[in-house]
C-alpha cells in the first residue's frame, strides 16, 4: 500500500508542482465559465476578465516563489527531494 501511495505522489508531482497555483487556475476558469454562461452572456469583457485573472494568479505565484527563495537565500528555490 505504501508503494502505491508513493507512486501516486510521484506521478502527481510530475503533473502539479504547486497545488495552490493549480487550484487557483481551475477555480478561476470555473468562475469565469459560470459568469460568462449565466451573468455576462454576450459580454466582450469576459476574455479580458479571464486574461487579467490568470495574469494575476501567475504574478502572485511568482511573487510567492521569489519570496520563498529570498528567505532561503537562494536565487531559485530547490526542487523537492524525491520520496524514499
Amino acid at each position: 500500500m505504501n508503494a502505491i501511495k508513493t507512486i501516486v505522489h510521484e506521478l502527481g508531482g510530475l503533473v502539479v508542482d504547486d497545488v495552490g497555483f493549480a487550484l487557483a487556475v481551475v477555480v478561476w476558469i470555473a468562475l469565469v465559465w459560470l459568469l460568462s454562461d449565466f451573468i455576462l452572456s454576450p459580454s466582450p469583457w469576459v476574455p479580458t476578465m479571464f486574461f487579467v485573472g490568470l495574469g494575476t494568479i501567475v504574478l502572485e505565484s511568482v511573487m510567492r516563489r521569489s519570496r520563498a527563495a529570498a528567505n532561503a537565500g537562494d536565487a531559485i528555490p530547490p526542487l523537492p527531494a524525491p520520496l524514499q
